[in-house]
């Protein structure tokens, strides 16, 4: 391979300036900003070798016009084989990447009627992308010549640039990354009514924005050299978590949701305030679901009408408030009990990462096989992509890339989801492998979700989300799902466990839930039974373990419905006890269960809420052996 080179090309910051995020928009656009970018790499790097797409190993997308469609996801890094000098290439990739940079920035400020400084926005935007490269020569060990690269990559990337800042003036900060100083000039922030700073641009009273911040808060979508917007298709986390109820909407109440809208704008909103999606709701048309919770609805009357003044916008406020209940209970009904149908207010925020990847790349020892994965890699995201659109997920993709999902998805759905996502990865990679101690290991997929309240600040979400996703990739052999419930009072719960363990047992405890034949109390039971016989002399130990576990065994007998007409199903019981009886720690098998529960008892409340049909586990799966042998209702530590 005489006169090549194995190129890598590396655009970042990517984990914090994906986290700089406090709303979907924020989190949607700083993800397809940096795919972006990759495109416009890999872009020249074709160009520069005479528009061949073998030139490049990861990403290999099937044909090359994917490089220019902006639903296509790229990774941060892209690795090719070139054949003209490091230096000349390196150069050129880095003015391509900028230019596109500057293409998306320059379309987003113009969409701004308001003043900011620009010049600074314009530095901060220019400054905030670190673009390193490395190569190696290739020559007939192609795996040899991947280390090298990989290497002088990651001492690239320890390098300290010390470019000029631009930051350091007195001047307020910037409210999603606090580092930079906002480019917004702080007295037209102060003089400004809350529903003009939301036109001009996008922030909410006292809220500053820096240049990188100003351009994910207004910058869309466009196809390279094409001036034409391209859809987009981002749900805010409070459309995302009204789903479920939206779900039930059926056609007969069309004409609730016409006098709903109606009786809104005749409160003064316009058009242009009421926030919408897309695909729009086949009954609630175009709507964001935000529209259905009191809070959101308030924040939105005042911000729209903050001109009218204070007491007519509390008028206002109590009249839209009041005609969001009508409308709930005219479109919706009574639940159980007589109890007034109202949207569930949390979501799940999903992150999947591939296991293994590492090593399965390692294994690859010719850039055909290389590029053989990356191609398998590419169509497995476009068919995430695809899934989490689908009625199955009913989801909002925020990224998927290579092995890399980021999405929000309904409550609901989440489960179901998440092991699709994990049956298509291994379908589309499962022929992929690399030797391992007990011979052989295949690319599975691990899964973070968190279920999160829709007001919490997704940067936080986001940082959860992918702490969970540590959590499954932190179990041997790994091939896992976490789930995270955030509540926002209470501290917050994580269980783990292999797939086809964890998430049968949970769909288990959400039918039992949802059937009667568990106790919402079982939960806080066993809570209180952990809290209260937990050894604080060694010497007890033994004892109080012994009358924990039957003291457990005969909390799971007896919760039942209220009555009692409807008793636990009698093989998951006994697989309970049999591994509750099992199990060394005690204490800990309590708070492993307490936590399932309580994430089931949330899962299955919006299931209700939904009108989802039952769960019923096939035969063949409660026969079916799950992790070392172990039957699927065992449990696992």
């Amino acid at each position: 391979m005489e006169n090549k080179f194995l190129f890598l090309f590396h655009i970042g910051p990517v984990q914090d300036f994906i986290a700089t995020a406090r709303r979907s928009r924020d989190l949607w656009y700083g993800s397809w900003l940096l795919s972006e970018l990759a495109k416009a790499a890999a872009r020249e790097i074709v160009a520069l070798s005479g528009g061949s797409r073998e030139a490049l190993i990861f990403p290999a997308p099937d044909r090359l016009d994917r490089l220019s469609d902006p639903d296509f996801s790229a990774p941060n890094r892209v690795l090719a084989v070139i054949d003209r000098p490091p230096k000349d290439v390196g150069r050129a990739v880095r003015a391509a990447v900028l230019r596109r940079l500057g293409e998306l920035r320059e379309e987003a400020y113009r969409r701004i009627v308001g003043r900011f400084d620009r010049a600074v926005a314009v530095r901060q935007v220019d400054d905030f992308p670190e673009l390193f490269w490395a190569a190696a020569p290739l020559s007939d060990r192609y795996d040899a010549a991947r280390q090298v690269v990989e290497a002088a990559m990651s001492a690239r990337k320890a390098s300290r640039d010390f470019a000029p800042v631009t930051w350091g003036a007195e001047k307020p900060k910037c409210a999603l990354d606090g580092a930079r100083e906002s480019v917004l000039f702080p007295e037209e922030v102060r003089s400004l009514e809350e529903a003009e700073l939301y036109r001009r641009y996008g922030i909410q009273k006292e809220e500053h924005l820096c240049g990188v911040c100003l351009m994910k808060r207004h910058g869309r979508r466009l196809r390279p050299g094409v001036p034409d917007e391209v859809p987009s298709t981002f749900w805010s986390t409070s459309h995302v978590a009204a789903l479920p109820l939206l779900e039930r909407l059926t056609d007969e109440r069309r004409s609730a949701v016409t006098t709903f809208i109606d009786r809104l704008r005749a409160l003064g909103l316009q058009d242009d305030d009421l926030p919408t999606v897309r695909p729009e709701h086949p009954v609630f048309g175009p709507y964001d679901g935000e529209l259905l919770f009191e809070e959101r609805l308030a924040r939105l009357v005042e911000r729209s009408t903050s001109a009218a003044g204070p007491d007519e916008v509390r008028r206002r406020k109590k009249a839209a408030l009041e005609a969001l209940r009508k409308f709930l209970d005219e479109a919706f009904g009574e639940g159980s009990g007589g109890r007034a149908i109202r949207p569930h207010p949390y979501y799940a925020l999903l992150v999947s990462d591939g296991d293994h990847m590492g090593r399965i790349i390692d294994a690859q020892t010719s850039p055909d096989q290389h590029r053989a994965l990356s191609l398998r890699q590419s169509r497995f995201a476009l068919r995430a992509a695809e899934l989490v659109a689908s009625s199955a997920c009913g989801g909002s993709l925020i990224y998927s890339g290579g092995d890399d999902v980021l999405a929000l998805v309904p409550l609901h759905r989440a489960l179901d989801c998440a092991k699709k996502l994990s049956d298509t990865f291994r379908s589309f990679l499962g022929s992929f492998s690399a030797p391992d101690k007990n011979g052989r290991i295949s690319p599975t997929l691990s899964v973070g979700l968190v279920i999160a309240h829709h007001l919490e600040p997704l940067s936080d979400v986001f940082d959860l989300a992918r702490k969970t996703e540590k959590a499954a990739k932190s179990l041997p052999q790994k091939n896992a799902l976490a789930i995270t419930l955030s509540k926002r009072s209470g501290s917050q719960r994580t269980v783990r466990g292999r797939w086809g363990v964890l998430d049968e047992r949970l769909r288990w405890l959400i039918e039992l839930l949802r059937t009667g034949q568990l106790s919402d109390r079982l939960a806080y039971d066993l809570k209180t039974l952990a809290r209260t016989l937990r050894p604080t002399d060694p010497a007890q130990a033994s004892d109080l373990e012994e009358a924990a576990r039957k003291e457990a065994v005969r909390l799971l007998r007896r919760k039942r419905t209220e009555g009692g007409e409807a008793p636990i199903d009698a093989t998951f019981l006994q697989r309970l006890i049999d591994d509750l009886e099992r199990t060394e720690n005690v204490f800990a098998w309590l708070e492993e269960r307490v936590d399932e529960l309580l994430i089931a008892r949330e899962i299955a409340a919006v299931k209700d809420l939904a009108g989802d049909g039952p769960y019923k586990l096939p035969d063949a799966e409660v026969r079916a052996s799950g992790e070392g042998g172990a039957g699927v209702g065992c449990m696992d530590h």
